[in-house]
């Protein structure tokens, strides 16, 4: 029998009408490549890729910070002469990268910014609230600042000079950018603003030239004709902390002699030993050596050509800093008041003023950190022309500063700390 021409509709199966597939155009490596198909695991390799991508960057980032990091205890110890006196150690603060006053700096970062480029030596004064650049210092804790150009008492044009002695090269080194040097454990930091220094580290010696002395002892040196019998008149001098001092020994003896400093460290044949020009000078003749000892106790000194004829330098302490003038009478004012800063507070923080009287704000930092205190002007907007701001520009723990200003328009101004301005806040109103 045959099929019916409508039997196909009894099938049950759908019939559709589809075009014919049209040959693909191009050359035959496109062709490839828009008939390829990617598996359906693809993306999900892709995707881990990237995760794993992103977290190597981050790795990458945190490595490029550099040491010091969280967890690490670095301790350098610097001193700040100035114009030839040793000044005081930078007062004490709290941050990862501190001081106790006890003329070390500690690097312990406790949060990040300040590992790696945080711990260098500007951000240390920075934190402290002090700075520090190639040609200015203020040490925290300090109003004074010495600025390239300043005259020493003596007259004297001084300009800043930093030097440093790090654990793996006992030869000291001047910096040329303070602003790149990071501490490290171990470094000796020397500080000096004055006039300039050409002193030269060898490896067995330091030689400084003889204008930088500030004062001369002289010393002879006599024997009896056999080695060994060298004897030194006088055998003990004293010097002061940090006093760069001529030594001019004369040879009244019958045979050669020398003279060595052993420096700071009590070691000889080092590059902080200190040495006559000549080395050797015969009988008659006279050697000169130019000493800065920078610690305090008893240092040695001994005979070239017989080491066991010695003597011995006394240094000690530095002469106290010179006292600050007697600061001039106060700006006289039509309101005073006092406002105590602490951690991180101002108490009161509402004042109040009359409109177009001079007003006196006596600032006391009773907390541990910087402080200081600056008011909006008539455009209600900080950091700007017409702000007020405190003087000094910062105030240490146990420091004083004052605000002067006049504000004509009555109204309400905010007031902030700048280094707190989240936390310190108030407002002084004009009537």
């Amino acid at each position: 029998m045959s099929a019916s021409p409508l039997e196909f509709w009894r099938t049950g199966s759908a019939r559709t009408f589809r075009e014919p597939a049209l040959p693909k155009k191009g050359p035959r490596w496109w062709r490839r490549i828009t008939g390829f198909y990617f598996p359906a695991w693809v993306p999900v390799v892709a995707i881990i890729m990237v995760v794993f991508g992103i977290l190597g960057l981050l790795f990458f980032a945190r490595s490029a910070t550099g040491a010091p990091r969280i967890g690490d205890h670095w301790h350098a110890r610097y001193q700040f002469f100035a114009c030839g006196e040793k000044q005081p150690n930078a007062a004490q603060w709290e941050s990862g990268v501190h001081t106790h006053a006890d003329g070390i700096m500690h690097i312990h970062p406790f949060q990040t910014f300040e590992e790696g480029s945080g711990a260098r030596m500007v951000k240390w004064f920075e934190y402290g609230g002090g700075h520090i650049s190639n040609d200015e210092i203020q040490i925290p804790g300090s109003a004074k600042v010495f600025k390239n150009g300043d005259k020493c008492p003596d007259g004297t044009e001084g300009v800043l000079q930093v030097f440093v002695t790090t654990a793996e090269n006992a030869t000291e080194q001047k910096l040329d950018d303070v602003s790149k040097y990071q501490p490290h454990d171990g470094d000796r930091i020397r500080i000096v603003f004055g006039p300039p220094e050409q002193t030269q580290q060898q490896t067995d010696r330091t030689v400084i030239p003889e204008s930088d002395a500030s004062r001369t002892i002289d010393l002879t040196v006599t024997d009896n004709g056999s080695e060994g019998s060298a004897i030194f008149d006088p055998n003990s001098f004293q010097v002061n902390q940090g006093e760069t001092v001529k030594v001019v020994i004369t040879n009244k003896g019958q045979l050669s002699h020398g003279f060595r400093s052993a420096g700071s460290d009590g070691q000889y044949e080092n590059s902080d030993d200190y040495v006559t020009t000549p080395d050797i000078f015969k009988p008659g003749e006279k050697g000169t050596a130019v000493i800065r000892l920078d610690t305090t106790g008893n240092s040695f000194f001994r005979d070239e050509t017989s080491q066991n004829s010695t003597g011995t330098i006394v240094v000690g302490n530095a002469p106290a800093a010179t006292a600050s003038p007697t600061p001039a009478p106060k700006e006289a004012v039509d309101v005073e008041l006092n406002v105590a800063m602490g951690d991180d507070f101002f108490e009161p923080k509402d004042l109040t003023v009359p409109a177009g009287k001079k007003f006196r704000i006596n600032l006391t930092n009773n907390g541990q950190h910087v402080h200081d205190l600056r008011i909006t002007g008539p455009d209600l907007e900080f950091d700007t022309t017409d702000d007020l701001k405190s003087t000094p520009q910062s105030e240490k723990a146990g420091q004083t500063g004052e605000l002067v200003g006049t504000i004509d328009k009555p109204g309400t101004y905010p007031f902030k700390c700048d280094f707190h301005p989240a936390q310190m806040t108030g407002t002084i109103t004009v009537q």
